[in-house]
């Protein structure tokens, strides 16, 4: 059986050798724990900041400030590709057909197209070909929605915008093939749709 002064000295020995890598694995492991949580905080206050921001973009649009558009402009390029700076952008494209500036309203929708996917994406495409439609930007708006035809709620307004930009460009056969397209769509019903299909004479 060791002695106390046998116990001492093995305590000691252990200590020599391991005792700094036991110090600094304590070192790391408070760093990074605090660390972490230093970064959690600072994480939600910039949420937080952000909301509120967002919150203040959202009062001057809907009050119709002078200002509103420039202000929702900065904050959607501070904030592009996160979920707030893609909501407001939409916003801003709304706010700015509107006020008759579509080339805003198709720079804040494509600022949403290339940095969200899905519905949103598919929603902010959709608007985006109506306003270049709208700016007789026809080819352009097409392309735009080829990118949404096999998005699973959004090919019949694909397809009848397409037939919307084709008629507009003076191609009535294609316009009514588009129609038809958007008409065969299950679950899509556009008495619209079926209008402007009629209205394009048989022999087009």
């Amino acid at each position: 059986m060791e002695t106390e002064d046998q116990q001492v000295e093995r305590i000691k020995d252990f200590w020599n050798e391991h005792g700094k890598g036991i110090v600094a694995g304590l070192v790391i492991g408070f760093a990074l724990f605090y660390g972490w949580r230093y970064y959690d905080a600072q994480t939600i206050a910039k949420q937080e900041a952000a909301s509120e921001a967002y919150s203040d973009v959202l009062v001057q649009m809907e009050n119709a400030d002078e200002s509103a558009i420039a202000s929702a402009q900065e904050f959607v390029n501070e904030q592009a590709g996160t979920s707030y700076g893609n909501l407001a952008a939409l916003e801003l494209a709304q706010q700015a057909v509107n006020a008759g500036d579509l080339a805003t309203a198709v720079s804040a929708l494509q600022m949403v197209r290339d940095n969200t996917q899905g519905a949103m994406n598919a929603v902010a495409t959709v608007r985006q070909a109506r306003v270049l439609i709208a700016q007789d930007q026809y080819d352009t708006a097409i392309t735009a929605l080829q990118s949404i035809e096999s998005v699973a709620g959004f090919a019949g307004i694909a397809a009848e915008l397409r037939g919307d930009a084709l008629l507009a460009k003076g191609d009535a056969a294609a316009a009514r093939a588009a129609y038809e397209d958007a008409l065969a769509v299950v679950d899509y019903n556009s008495p619209l749709a079926e209008i402007k299909l009629k209205s394009i004479p048989a022999e087009s």
